[in-house]
């Protein structure tokens, strides 16, 4: 079924529903308050009668003639002793006498219905008669009027709700197609992406603040994650092959060295074993530093525990030490060691690249500095290198990125480590940034939620 005629078939059953609903509270508020009315004129025609019969006890008039005088025009009057006989009975129509009479010592009110659906009240009220026992007056009379006022009630109340609900119908049924539409059109432009291999966003001819303007402007949103992502994998792909292509061309040339000339000198046998072990040893590093990288980008392969990074950070650094043979002073800047909610492996991880890069990029004292800031945790590594450039800090974190690439060759890095880093700390809902001045050092300031 089409939104179209999802939202007409809701419309229009509401609007019938609630036409429904009101008509339906008119006519019962109505017939209650017509019941009542006519329930109290009754009662008041009985009181009249019960006053009559009281004063003709002192006067010398027959019981049939009073009660023919006060006879309602539609109605009935019985005298009901307390055996549940007549006593007298008058009435206008015959018809009237198979309405049924009971005797009651309370004063009751109703209204009911005869066998031909017909609504009459009924009012019992006791009284004492001649001989002085208690009696029931019974008077009934057919509300004829109260349903000839129902039934036009009726009748005006169906022709008001079909006059109101054509409007609503019509109304429905150009709303929706206003609403759809809109969607359909949103939606062929949506199908004509990408145009020829490039994808377009949609032009938001008004900006409006209904929900269709806010689905174009989330969906041209999508387009330049899209494109931002696409720019981002071309760039990776392009800077992968870029880095590969050094030792491959390094492992082939050495190679087809071997095959002329290796096995009539010896030295040049060694050179090149070893010039190939040591480029296939960087490609194996580089293919880890990606495939590190793209798992990373995964949030699912987070494993969130109570870590205590204080111990990881002593940890990361008395490794370091003894590796680079480099004094690495470590400042707690709190009493006591802090756990955060990370996930061990990655956050060990991070750390370590940080520290790491202090240590191979400069050659004084490294300095590691944690601090508490109510819900945050800051992680500085301080550096005495040769510092970075405003241009370079915008890049140091992108992926292969290497402010000097033989330098960067010389000491072992694929411009991945920082990216890996500034992912993971990404991923833990913290951040990382540098501060730096050429010549004087850096300072990367790690940000992590408590």
């Amino acid at each position: 079924m089409k939104l179209r005629t999802k939202v007409q078939l809701f419309l229009s059953g509401f609007m019938v529903l609630v036409i429904f609903l009101i008509n339906s509270a008119v006519y019962v508020l109505y017939e209650d308050r017509v019941s009542d009315n006519e329930l109290n004129r009754v009662k008041a025609d009985a009181e009249s009668i019960m006053e009559a019969i009281v004063k003709s006890s002192t006067v010398a008039i027959e019981q049939d003639n009073l009660l023919t005088a006060f006879l309602p025009a539609n109605g009935i009057i019985r005298i009901i002793d307390e055996n549940g006989e007549l006593i007298e009975n008058a009435s206008t129509e015959d018809q009237f006498d198979d309405w049924p009479f009971s005797y009651s010592q309370t004063e009751k009110s109703l209204i009911a219905k005869d066998e031909n659906k017909t609504p009459y009240a009924q009012v019992l009220m006791p009284i004492i008669w001649e001989d002085g026992s208690i009696v029931t007056l019974q008077v009934n009379e057919a509300l004829y009027s109260m349903e000839d006022s129902l039934r036009t009630l009726r009748l005006v109340l169906f022709l008001t709700a079909g006059v109101m609900l054509f409007p609503a119908l019509f109304a429905g049924y150009f709303l929706s197609r206003y609403i759809t539409s809109q969607i359909q059109t949103l939606t062929l432009e949506m199908r004509k992406n990408p145009k020829n291999g490039k994808w377009e966003k949609l032009a938001i001819k008004r900006k409006n603040n209904d929900e269709i303007s806010e689905m174009q402007q989330a969906y041209n949103a999508m387009i330049d994650r899209i494109e931002e992502n696409r720019q981002k994998q071309e760039r990776f792909v392009s800077d992968a092959s870029h880095e590969l292509r050094t030792p491959i061309s390094v492992i082939k040339s050495y190679t087809e060295l071997l095959q002329r000339r290796g096995k009539d000198k010896p030295e040049i046998f060694e050179e090149a074993t070893n010039a190939i072990l040591s480029e296939s040893d960087r490609m194996q590093h580089l293919t880890e530093q990606m495939l590190i990288l793209a798992k990373n980008e995964d949030q699912e392969n987070l494993l969130f525990e109570q870590v205590n990074i204080s111990q990881i950070t002593r940890d990361i650094i008395r490794s370091l030490s003894t590796a680079y043979q480099r004094e690495i002073k470590y400042y707690h800047e709190v009493d006591q060691d802090i756990t955060v909610s990370a996930d061990r492996r990655k956050i060990h991880q991070a750390i370590y690249i940080l520290v790491d890069n202090a240590c191979k990029y400069s050659e004084d004292i490294v300095i590691v500095r944690m601090r508490d800031k109510q819900q945050l945790l800051s992680i500085d590594v301080v550096d005495k290198g040769e510092g970075l450039s405003a241009e370079d800090q915008e890049h140091i974190f992108d992926r292969f990125y290497r402010v000097d690439k033989a330098r960067s060759r010389k000491a072992g890095g694929t411009g991945l480590g920082l990216a890996i880093c500034h992912q993971i700390i990404q991923a833990h809902g913290g951040s990382i940034h540098i501060t730096s001045q050429v010549n004087e050092g850096s300072t990367f300031i790690l940000t992590l939620p408590k």
